[in-house]
């Protein structure tokens, strides 16, 4: 199909913006622990909470890309799996669950803002996937969308 979305879509951009906060960040927390360490919890609560969003977000990432590989290489509109609870599950699983995941495992607040660095990225750029989606499906997609969260996974019994 002419004009056809990267199989990446939006990906590199969030990867690149984050990428840079991330180091900067990692810097920071390295060179400032004291300052940048999250205290108001013992560190088992951060690991705890941490490893529990990171065995959500890395199966989940890893099946919506898989799906979504397969779906495009299909030329095919997703709606079912980890696509039937949220619409963008990759942008998802890091932006709700890995990277929160890996900053709370290492403590540090810094890191924790690339959560919003990657949602801010996210917001200002999904516009292209969604146009594209809805040149290339049409009503189908407009109604999945109606239907099926953007970025926070949730089954369906719970929309309305």
């Amino acid at each position: 199909m002419e004009g056809r979305l990267s199989r990446w879509g939006i990906g590199p951009r969030i990867a690149l913006a984050v990428g840079g906060y991330m180091v900067l960040a990692g810097i920071a927390s390295y060179l400032w622990p004291e300052v940048c360490l999250l205290h108001f919890l013992p560190y088992r609560a951060f690991l705890v909470v941490g490893a529990i969003l990171l065995s959500i977000g890395v199966p989940m990432w890893l099946t919506g890309f898989i799906a979504a590989m397969m779906a495009y290489n299909r030329d095919a509109l997703m709606i079912s799996g980890v696509f039937g609870m949220v619409r963008h599950p990759i942008y998802s699983a890091w932006i709700v669950f890995n990277l929160p995941g890996i900053a709370l495992l290492c403590r540090s607040w810094p890191l924790l803002g690339a959560t919003l660095v990657a949602y801010a990225i996210f917001k200002l750029t999904i516009r292209q996937e969604d146009e594209y989606l809805e040149r290339r499906f049409g009503q189908a997609y407009l109604d999945y969308r109606s239907r099926v969260n953007e970025i926070v996974p949730f089954p369906k019994f719970l929309h309305k």
